[in-house]
């Protein structure tokens, strides 16, 4: 059986919009520690480091002009109107390199696509999963949308490919990229556009033309916990994902729907977390596994340490090694804590995942031959 592969670059950090930004490079570094503590890269995952994108490649899903600007700002040439391309101010601000930081990240998830295309079971990048980013602008910290050009380079082989996202915000990019196409299932489970940026990602978005029905939107409201979402989950969107039949999956790892994610208000153990991914590795397809959000530095690097683990099949010791540097910070992989949500909270995430679930179920069952 071919071995998981692991693409990283200590220059993976590079992408870096500055000591304000919650978007912290630090993340990156302590994940590839703590799976270093762990010794995977001894003989369980290969570890490869990747090659950039080239412009050619990412010009296949973004605006050639959108890509010239990013090139331009990167090397400090002043471009009028550059707001229009998404870039600059608070989300996305410019910084020197950012060109060549983002071909670098788009270029891990290409070649964790190819990997999977040339036989891997699992290829992952931890750097990957910008899927804000649209066809001509940045948006929520995403320059490029290494998801989508990932996906595009898995279609050069595999006939169907799923796009699962349980990121916190929805992954309203890659939908976009992809909305009239039914070749690609967008999945993206979320805290709702109502309470959370984008704004988007409600259970009506279920794509157009061709591509009806091949969108699906999982929404939930602040301080739904574990059990909640993988219900849901497990009710609407993982019989279809059945029915579909992906020959290959692009998984979004986005660690943000955590208990103490500090942009967002889900209410996920890491455990929680990682149950859908035991999940989506059960419909034994091969995966392209991406990171994306998270911006507590204690929790995504356990949850992705944890995430890489179980999908390459390994069973990691839920204390973390001692000779590991932040394991004061870190000293289990899992969570250890209970949550108790006051009735009308908890009252309140479960009817509106019901109602989330029925909705799904009303208007893409039928599309899938499934019965309510």
């Amino acid at each position: 059986m071919p071995k998981p592969i692991f693409f990283y670059s200590d220059t993976f950090v590079n992408y870096d919009m500055g000591e304000q930004h919650p978007m912290k490079p630090e993340r990156l570094y302590k994940t590839c520690e703590l799976l270093q503590s762990y010794g995977v890269f001894d003989e369980a995952i290969e570890h490869r480091s990747p090659s950039p994108a080239t412009a050619a490649e990412v010009i296949k899903t973004h605006h050639p002009n959108f890509v010239t600007a990013v090139e331009s700002v990167s090397a400090g040439i002043h471009m009028p109107g550059i707001h229009r391309y998404g870039l600059g101010g608070g989300d996305n601000p410019i910084f020197a390199g950012m060109y060549e930081a983002s071909l670098l990240y788009t270029g891990g998830s290409i070649d964790a696509a190819q990997a999977v295309m040339d036989g891997a079971n699992i290829a992952f990048n931890i750097a990957g999963g910008l899927h804000h980013a649209h066809y001509d602008r940045a948006a929520g910290f995403c320059v490029f949308n290494d998801c989508a050009i990932a996906i595009h380079r898995l279609r050069q082989k595999f006939r169907k490919v799923a796009y699962i996202d349980i990121d916190v915000h929805h992954g309203d990019g890659v939908q976009e990229l992809f909305y009239d196409d039914p070749t690609v299932l967008t999945v993206s489970l979320h805290e709702s556009g109502r309470t959370l940026f984008p704004g988007t990602g409600f259970v009506h978005e279920v794509g157009m033309g061709e591509g009806e029905g091949y969108s699906i939107n999982l929404p939930f409201v602040p301080y739904t916990t574990d059990e909640v979402w993988l219900s849901a989950w497990r009710e609407s969107v993982l019989p279809i994902l059945k029915a579909f039949e992906p020959e290959a999956i692009l998984l979004q790892m986005g660690a943000d729907a955590h208990l103490r994610d500090p942009l967002a208000h889900i209410c996920l153990s890491a455990q929680g977390w990682l149950a859908a991914i035991q999940d989506v590795m059960a419909l034994g397809v091969p995966i392209v596994a991406v990171g994306g959000g998270g911006y507590n530095m204690t929790t995504v690097p356990r949850m992705w340490t944890l995430a890489v683990g179980t999908l390459s099949g390994l069973s990691l010791s839920d204390e973390v090694p001692k000779s590991y540097t932040y394991q004061p910070e870190m000293p289990t992989l899992t969570d250890h804590f209970d949550i108790e949500l006051p009735p009308k909270e908890a009252d309140k995430m479960r009817n509106f995942a019901e109602d989330s679930v029925q909705e799904i179920k009303s208007r893409l069952f039928s599309v899938f031959g499934l019965t309510k």
